[in-house]
C-alpha cells in the first residue's frame, strides 16, 4: 500500500458513504423521528461496515474475485432482507400504523413522532448496512483492487481507523442535519416511510434478479 493508493481508497469510500443509497435513507427515516435514532442508526451501519472491512481484510473480497458465485448468493442474501425492510417501510407509510421495519419492535413502531430505542435504531442500522448492496459491491469487488494479501497490518489498522472515524463523521453529521429539519420533515414521515421502502425494494428486486442470474 501507497500513500498514493491510500488515497484514492480514502476519495472512492467517501464518495460511496454520501452518495444515496439504502444507509442514507436509513438515517433520514429514523432521524426524523429523534437525533438519538439518527445518531444510533448511524452507528449502526458503521458496526456493520466494519464487518465488512474486517471481513475483507481476512479474505473476503479475493475470495469473491476467486469465486463469483460466493457474490451471487450474497445478492441474494441481501436482497432478501432489504425486500423485507422495504415492505416494513411501504406498510409503514400507507397504513400510519408504524409497521415493524424489518421485523423489529411492536405495532407503532414506525408511527409519526414515535421514538425508536438505541438498542433497536442500532440493530436496524446493522442490519441495513450488511443488505446493503452498495456495500455488498463495494466490498466484495471494488476494495479488493485496493487491500493485497501482503499488506501489512500497519496499513490494514490505518485503513479501518479511518474508514470508521470518516463513516462516522458523515453519518453523525447527517443525523445532526435531519434532526435540525426534523418538524418539517415530520409532517412528511409517512411519505418518507414510503419513499424509502421504495428504494429499498426497487433495489431488492435488482439484487435478487442479479444474484439468480449469475447463479443461472
Amino acid at each position: 500500500m501507497t500513500p498514493s493508493l491510500f488515497l484514492s481508497l480514502l476519495t472512492v469510500w467517501v464518495a460511496a458513504i454520501v452518495s444515496p443509497g439504502p444507509d442514507v435513507a436509513q438515517v433520514i427515516r429514523l432521524g426524523v423521528r429523534s437525533r438519538a435514532a439518527g445518531v444510533w442508526t448511524g452507528l449502526g451501519i458503521m458496526t456493520g461496515t466494519a464487518v465488512w472491512i474486517s471481513a475483507s481484510m481476512l479474505g473476503l473480497s479475493a475470495l469473491v474475485n476467486t469465486r463469483p458465485e460466493l457474490l451471487a448468493v450474497l445478492q441474494l442474501a441481501g436482497g432478501a432482507y432489504l425486500l423485507w425492510m422495504g415492505a416494513g417501510a411501504l406498510r409503514s407509510g400507507f397504513s400510519g400504523h408504524g409497521e415493524p421495519l424489518g421485523g423489529e419492535g411492536s405495532a407503532g413502531e414506525g408511527s409519526e413522532g414515535e421514538v425508536y430505542s438505541p438498542a433497536r435504531a442500532w440493530r436496524i442500522g446493522t442490519a441495513t448496512n450488511l443488505s446493503n448492496p452498495k456495500a455488498l459491491l463495494f466490498f466484495g469487488a471494488v476494495f479488493a483492487q485496493f487491500i493485497r494479501p501482503g499488506t501489512g497490518w500497519e496499513w490494514n489498522l490505518l485503513i479501518m481507523t479511518v474508514l470508521m472515524a470518516t463513516g462516522v463523521a458523515w453519518f453523525m453529521i447527517l443525523a445532526f442535519a435531519v434532526h435540525s429539519l426534523s418538524e418539517r420533515l415530520l409532517r412528511n414521515a409517512r411519505a418518507i416511510d414510503v419513499l424509502t421502502g421504495l428504494v429499498f425494494v426497487g433495489l431488492a428486486l435488482y439484487m435478487l434478479f442479479e444474484g439468480a442470474t449469475s447463479l443461472g
